[in-house]
């Protein structure tokens, strides 16, 4: 009997240490919640919607998050949809967040964008791993993320962040304790809108190109394992390369995406080549808020023609391109 006492009260310690421990860590935790970067409020705002209550999942780095606003959208094709994408992010999260949304969503069909398949390292910096992780509930599935996203012996770092934060005691400020973000929904459902426009946008065609490249190992092997996640699921999956002025090098790259996408029977359009890039109608002096990324004008654009592909309300589809 005083076995089961003693086990009873230090599993009672355990859940009341994790909880404390939690608290502690949300806390500390560094927070972007403010502005048109506030990705810790849109990714934490996806928890926070309704179950079953989006028809489209749009994945991906900035070059989806600035690409697709689900309001916009939903106006071209009447489909609910949210961007659960961060800067800079790799395959291997992209994977991870996958497994996360469906948890709590059925889509009918999942957008990846698949800019990071050029990556060559296997783990990114810090600020991009932090910025994708912490705000992900703790779960078997974050775990796995973390240990995918860090080199060993960071391990801890990502799943018991107040070793990261601890420090930050003295620069706590009312967000930090209020923290609305855990209560509410992000009102442009994870898309990032960028106003302004560069003027020294250069872009080459890149259609002539057809020599292929294969991203690193690790890359490779997300991007399967995101087209066996879809496959399994049985959700429609369309591989996007978003508008951004590739380069001949990174054109090499998404050709390589194409010879899979091909392989695998799977739908993927890159709006970098010449004639996607003129259907869509992008004016280099107004539509790019940089080299790489939309504004809000060019995506407006590009949603309003990849909406009716996806959609076939055009006059040819995805598996055209």
């Amino acid at each position: 009997m005083k076995s089961i006492k003693r086990i009873l009260a230090t599993l009672c310690f355990i859940i009341i240490f994790v909880v404390i421990f939690g608290k502690a860590s949300d806390l500390l935790m560094h927070k972007q919640v403010e502005g048109r970067w506030n990705m810790t409020a849109k990714v934490a705002g996806f928890f926070n919607e309704e179950p079953n209550c989006f028809d489209v999942l749009f994945f991906g780095s900035s070059h989806m998050y600035c690409s697709v606003d689900p309001s916009v959208f939903k106006e071209v094709t009447g489909l609910n949809s949210y961007v659960f994408a961060t800067q800079q992010q790799p395959l291997w999260i992209t994977y991870h967040y996958m497994v996360e949304a469906l948890k709590t969503q059925t889509p009918q069909l999942i957008v990846v964008e698949i800019n990071k398949i050029n990556e060559q390292e296997d783990f990114m910096d810090e600020g991009t791993n932090y910025t994708a992780i912490d705000p992900i509930r703790l779960s078997k599935n974050k775990i796995d993320m973390i240990y995918e996203s860090v080199p060993k012996g960071q391990y801890r770092y990502y799943i018991f962040n107040i070793m990261k934060y601890h420090e930050r005691w003295e620069e706590l400020d009312e967000l930090d304790y209020v923290r609305d973000y855990e209560r509410e929904t992000d009102p442009d459902k994870g898309y990032v809108r960028l106003t302004s426009a560069s003027n020294e946008i250069v872009r080459e065609d890149v259609t002539a190109i057809t020599e292929v490249k294969v991203g690193a190992e690790k890359s490779m092997l997300y991007l399967n394992k995101i087209i066996d996640l879809a496959q399994e699921e049985n959700i429609r999956l369309v591989l996007l390369k978003a508008p951004s002025n590739a380069t001949a090098e990174e054109k090499m790259f998404y050709n390589g995406v194409a010879r899979v996408a091909d392989a695998r029977g799977v739908d993927y359009v890159d709006y970098n080549d010449d004639q996607l890039y003129k259907e869509v109608g992008l004016d280099l002096m107004t539509d790019f808020y940089d080299q790489r990324h939309l504004n809000e004008s060019g995506m407006k654009k590009f949603v309003d023609h990849f909406g009716r592909i996806l959609i076939g309300g055009d006059d040819h589809n995805v598996e055209d391109q």
